[in-house]
């Protein structure tokens, strides 16, 4: 088994998918290796291993492309289901595709078919990250991973669902941004928020949802829902905002406004009250309140309502039996 060693830069891992450091040699071992120079290619064949620094590449076949003009490598592509690893400050990044292509020029690393990157943290078998996708690609210039094709995501505690998803990493490889675009779906144990484009600040740790969005959230025996234009989740103060065309259910509670906020109980942090400002209506029953502002308690089941109130009783019956 030869050793062909090749001066060049090139690509390894980092946090949630790959990144690149292009410098130092690489070194790629096979059962066989050939050159064609009139396709400017060379070739690797059976138990393909490639070793830079802590990165290690294996699969069962290879190819780097040589720019005719310049001599230069311009592209390695990996076949057949390879698998990519690295162990790097504490973490253990792990890539598997059907075909994996390493961008010379570009310095960029594109996963396709059946790809998905896992990421460990401090040798714990649980992994902090796992996204899936019909392809991944991670631009080591800007520090942009985006993936495409029925896209999942695993961070942490949170699981999203899309169709488009661009993740913004920070120079270590940690997770800054995460932007999700098409059919969207944030889920967080019991608690879904969907809508037509996300957008998740890990450092803040807030998420915002745009167009048709729908939050879904389960309390002790019931689920409030949220409907708005948009919607805006803080994780660390677990409030919820709403804008535009908003519309709430709770049990019996029926209840529309232009905006509304859901603040938490203090004791037990969970969902308790929604306050609903500028022109609002709730239903309950057979009453109907308008106001200014209307303020929805959850546990125990309440509101009161102030500024220019009005309010609606329906199908009060007379002695007579009339409709009122």
């Amino acid at each position: 088994m030869k050793n062909f060693k090749i001066f060049m830069l090139i690509t390894a891992l980092c946090a949630v998918t790959i990144t690149a450091v292009f410098a130092n040699d690489l070194s790629i071992t096979a059962d066989r290796q050939s050159f064609k120079m009139e396709e400017n290619k060379a070739k690797f064949d059976g138990n393909v291993k490639v070793q830079y620094e802590e990165l290690t590449v294996t699969g069962p076949r290879a190819e780097v492309n040589i720019d005719p003009k310049s001599k230069k490598l311009t592209e390695a592509v990996f076949f057949d289901q390879p698998y990519v690893i690295e162990v790097k400050k504490g973490k253990t990044n792990e890539i598997k595709s059907n075909i994996l292509k390493m961008s010379l020029l570009n310095k960029t690393v594109r996963a396709e078919g059946n790809t998905q990157t896992t990421v460990r943290e401090d040798g714990n078998l649980k992994p902090t990250v796992i996204i899936t996708a019909d392809s991944q690609e991670y631009d080591t210039n800007t520090k942009t991973l985006t993936a495409e094709g029925s896209v999942i995501i695993y961070y942490k505690d949170i699981e999203t669902f899309s169709d488009k998803a661009v993740a913004n990493l920070t120079k270590d490889g940690d997770l800054k941004k995460i932007t999700l675009t098409g059919h969207g779906k944030l889920k967080q144990e019991d608690s879904i928020i969907t809508g037509n484009q996300f957008v998740y600040d890990a450092i803040t740790e807030e998420a915002w949802a745009t167009g048709n969005t729908h939050s879904d959230v389960l309390m002790d025996d019931s689920r409030i829902k949220v409907w708005a234009d948009r919607q805006q989740y803080n994780k660390k103060t677990n409030t919820l905002m709403a804008n535009g065309a908003v519309h709430v259910i709770y049990k019996d509670y029926d209840a529309k406004g232009p905006k509304a906020t859901v603040y938490p109980d203090p004791k037990t942090g969970k969902f308790n009250e929604v306050v609903f400002l500028g022109r609002s209506t709730i239903v309950e029953s057979m009453r109907s309140i308008t106001a200014d502002r209307i303020n929805m308690f959850l546990n125990p089941k309440n509101f009161y309502a102030e500024g220019n109130v009005q309010t609606v009783i329906r199908n009060v019956q007379s002695q007579k039996g009339d409709v009122l």
